[in-house]
């Protein structure tokens, strides 16, 4: 097993194009923070109270893992623990989500909780698509997907 820092930096320069897709079509400099990062072979380890940050979207998590591609970027990253996703418009939580580049997609999972506003989402599993903003819920087992909604008369008066 071999770690070099000279990889790590290079890692980190690609996780800023693979993170970048946080923001659709951005260009803004990406901020990694964690407790510890360990770069073998294809997969760079991010450890402990992880932040990215890029414009208005964060990704926190206590794990993140991405898999380098053969251009220097990344093919998926997986965050893990205490998982939350926000872009200054909206802000969903799981226990793990999984980026995937090439659909522009995150997947979160156990416990996702979506947050619009006053609006409020509960469910096992979804699927959001950055570019567009739509969201998949799937039920958790044995349960009902749950939301709660406010009418804008409702948010007018208050």
């Amino acid at each position: 097993m071999k770690v070099f820092a000279a990889t790590a930096v290079g890692a980190a320069l690609s996780l800023s194009a693979a993170l970048g897709q946080l923001v659709p079509d951005s260009d803004a400099p990406i901020d990694i923070t964690g407790n510890s990062l360990e770069i073998v072979d294809d997969v760079a380890t991010w450890i402990g109270d992880v932040r990215a940050v890029q414009g208005e979207a964060i990704l926190t998590a206590d794990k993140l893992v991405a898999i380098l591609d053969d251009e220097g970027g990344f093919s998926s990253i997986r965050a893990i623990g205490a998982v939350r996703y926000a872009n200054g418009k909206e802000a969903i939580t799981g226990e793990t989500a999984l980026y995937d580049a090439e659909a522009r997609a995150i997947t979160i999972t156990d416990n996702v909780v979506v947050t619009q506003g006053r609006t409020v989402m509960r469910g096992g599993a979804l699927v959001y698509w950055l570019d567009t903003g739509r969201i998949a819920f799937t039920a958790p087992d044995g349960k009902r997907i749950r939301g709660i909604f406010y009418t804008k008369s409702l948010d007018a008066s208050l």
